[in-house]
């Protein structure tokens, strides 16, 4: 035991040598230490900040620039549009005035041409009215002495007696256009 008694006291004298490296025991060092954290803080200060500081003002303008610029494109790219669809507009606009243009033209045209159908179909009509009238007219001229005829024949049979057609013609004319002539 006596071993292990002296192997202890002789780690309790080595660690009595140690330094601690967190709290230094001499002032120099805390000197020294002070000196360099002072002259390290003013080298940042004054020599590396001032441009890292100067790039970050420079990038916030180009950001601020950038978004102008932005703005400025969504503002004129509102106003092409609009332009745009103005233009549309118009062009819409002529487009139905001159679809209606050509529609009253058209229907115009065709009342043109449907009133000279019409007329021309009214005087061939009229003709044909006419000249039906004129093969009645005919017809019955011709079918009158036939009639006559053949009535006076009849009635020669009736009476058992001959009877002049040329007397009684007269008489079967009268009686046929009074009752079925010309209409």
């Amino acid at each position: 035991m006596l071993a292990q008694v002296s192997v202890l006291a002789a780690e309790a004298a080595e660690s009595a040598e140690k330094i601690n490296p967190v709290v230094p025991d001499v002032v120099g060092e805390i000197f020294w230490g002070a000196v360099f954290f002072f002259l390290l803080w003013i080298l940042m200060r004054y020599v590396c900040l001032p441009p890292l500081l100067r790039v970050r003002a420079q990038r916030d303008a180009q950001v601020q620039a950038d978004l102008e610029a932005a703005e400025a494109a969504s503002t004129q790219a509102e106003q092409v549009r609009r332009d745009y669809d103005a233009t549309l507009a118009e062009a819409r606009g002529e487009a139905s005035r001159v679809l209606e243009e050509a529609r009253a033209a058209a229907e115009a045209t065709r009342g043109q041409k449907v009133a000279g159908v019409e007329t021309e179909i009214a005087a061939e009509r009229q003709a044909a009215m006419a000249e039906l009238d004129a093969e009645r007219a005919a017809a019955l001229g011709q079918l009158s002495g036939d009639v006559a005829d053949l009535a006076v024949a009849a009635a020669s049979k009736v009476v058992q007696a001959p009877l002049d057609a040329a007397s009684h013609r007269s008489t079967v004319d009268d009686y046929v256009n009074r009752s079925g002539g010309p209409r």
